[in-house]
């Protein structure tokens, strides 16, 4: 049985690379739900909200604004290196898959997962790596991203990269194929994020 619970967004130009012409999956870290229901996260339950990740890309492909709309634009505009109007965030979104890697969502803004929480999405995640098999993983967060998401036989930490004097944590994930994945940490676009600075880092690996 699949351990997905919120199926990834997959852009209709994903397979063939859309206009970045490499299979590129986006990982943020967890959705935002004030529901409170007792299902989230059980994969028995998932028809409901199994299509979360999917509504929330349909609202930002209208060019609809909410409150966490301009983390999207904020990182879409890193990946091209330019001020995006809504037809090119479209192509854009549709060029790439996103999926959010905890499979129980937060009750709010700001709330730090536990650690449960993201050994238990473990599972869900491998498979959509094997599902999507990505050239490229490009994960927000460079702290608890990068610390909590797995290790063990399945990674390989990359060697030392530095752009503009600091340093970049990567890695290689290795698909059930025996292909290997290149996964590199950006800071979240919610905050703190300079769109030129992670251009640079991602045209590193485009």
């Amino acid at each position: 049985m699949s351990k997905i619970f919120f199926n990834p967004w997959i852009g209709d130009n994903y397979q063939s690379g859309g206009i970045f012409k490499k299979k590129i999956l986006v990982l943020g870290e967890a959705h935002i739900c004030e529901a409170g229901c007792t299902m989230c996260g059980n994969p028995e339950d998932a028809e409901e909200c199994g299509d979360f990740t999917h509504r929330t890309m349909e609202l930002i492909l209208r060019g609809e604004t909410h409150r966490w709309t301009p983390t999207f634009r904020k990182f879409e505009r890193s990946l091209v290196g330019e001020t995006t109007d809504l037809e090119r965030s479209r192509k854009i979104w549709h060029s790439v898959a996103f999926y959010n890697y905890l499979q129980k969502s937060m009750g709010e803004a700001r709330t730090a997962p536990e650690w449960v929480d993201f050994r238990e999405s473990e599972d869900a995640f491998f498979e959509v790596l094997d599902k999507l098999q990505p050239e490229l993983l490009i994960v927000w967060g460079v702290t608890r991203m990068y610390d909590c998401l797995p290790g063990g036989e399945r990674w390989r930490k990359g060697a030392d990269m530095i752009v503009d004097g600091k340093e970049i944590k990567n890695g290689y994930y290795r698909l059930s194929n025996g292909k290997e994945v290149r996964a590199l940490w950006v800071y979240h676009p919610s905050a703190g994020y300079s769109l030129e600075r992670w251009n640079k880092v991602i045209n590193t690996e485009l």
